[in-house]
């Protein structure tokens, strides 16, 4: 806008400038003229720009907005990692429950085999044993 402005005062101050040099008797009202609306257009638009310009403004207001998505994207962050140390947790006593499982399984599995053994005459009876065969 403040373009247009300059470039229409601009052909507007040319046009007065011809009509001086052309007729003599109105180049003082024509430089007059000349002088009022370069300064009014010129203040004109340099009102506008101060008016509109706002850059300083919109700048604060951006950085405003990244230091909050900042500290959302920090709080999302902590509560990620918050949730992986659970799951961390949880992974680690379930694996675990399931080694004593499976300590549990593979003994029982020798007792029957040994019982098993022994029922069958491959393998003697030991004192410990005893108690297991008579069950």
């Amino acid at each position: 806008m403040a373009f247009a402005a300059y470039t229409s005062a601009l052909l507007v101050m040319a046009v007065l400038a011809w009509l001086s040099i052309q007729y003599n008797t109105v180049a003082g009202i024509v430089q007059l003229t000349v002088a009022l609306s370069g300064n009014g257009l010129g203040g004109f638009a340099l009102v506008l720009g101060i008016l509109r310009d706002d850059r300083a403004e919109k700048a604060e207001e951006r950085a405003a907005k990244a230091e909050e998505q900042t500290a959302v994207a920090r709080q999302q962050a902590e509560q990620f990692r918050q949730r992986a140390e659970r799951a961390e947790a949880e992974r680690e006593r379930i694996q675990e429950e399931l080694r004593r499982f499976r300590d549990e399984q593979s003994r029982e599995m020798a007792e029957r085999i040994r019982r098993l053994e022994i029922a069958a005459g491959f393998a003697p009876p030991e004192a410990a044993d005893n108690d297991a065969t008579e069950k």
